[in-house]
């Protein structure tokens, strides 16, 4: 019993982060007490849901899943460590990439185990494809926001998903 309850808390952490992200992509991106304090939310709830969504599906992934969740986890640690610490804000497009990179590997990985919706994977996957455009590409910012959005979407119905079938 305490197993699902973790699960589906750690579901409504991945809505929570995905309403969030999809929120913040509209913001500003200055350097205030107040979006310091959104971003290390998200990034907190970030991890959070990864832990969740990646143990809903363990099983099914296999290592490939494990690969994905580990490289997220290691970003959203790193995306943290940026929030407290802002000297290390060079880490920030690596944290963000190998977060991006191991959410859509476990996406994959979800994918093919038909674990969760295919829609929800396919966001994740496109929101990392976008993301990095918007970011490489000059005159292509607007992929970068394009990208959150999808991102939060697919996160909550990733969490949607973990939250309310913690047990298949």
């Amino acid at each position: 019993m305490f197993r699902i309850r973790l699960l589906q808390w750690s579901g409504l952490a991945a809505v929570l982060a995905g309403l969030l992200r999809g929120i913040a992509s509209f913001t500003p991106t200055a350097a205030s007490a107040g979006m310091q304090l959104l971003y290390f939310t998200i990034d907190v709830l970030l991890l959070l849901g990864a832990i969740g969504v990646y143990a809903f599906q363990k099983q099914e992934t296999g290592r490939c899943g494990f690969v994905g969740f580990l490289l997220a986890l290691i970003g959203a640690g790193l995306l943290l460590g940026h929030d407290v610490v802002n000297a290390l804000a060079f880490l920030y497009p690596v944290a963000a990439f190998l977060f991006a990179v191991g959410i859509s590997a476990l996406a994959i990985c979800s994918w093919a185990a038909n674990t969760l919706p295919r829609w929800v994977s396919a966001l994740l996957i496109a929101s990392t494809i976008l993301g990095i455009l918007g970011f490489v590409v000059k005159g292509l910012d607007v992929l970068f926001v394009i990208s959150g959005v999808i991102f939060g979407i697919g996160l909550i119905g990733a969490g949607f998903t973990v939250w309310l079938q913690p047990v298949r």
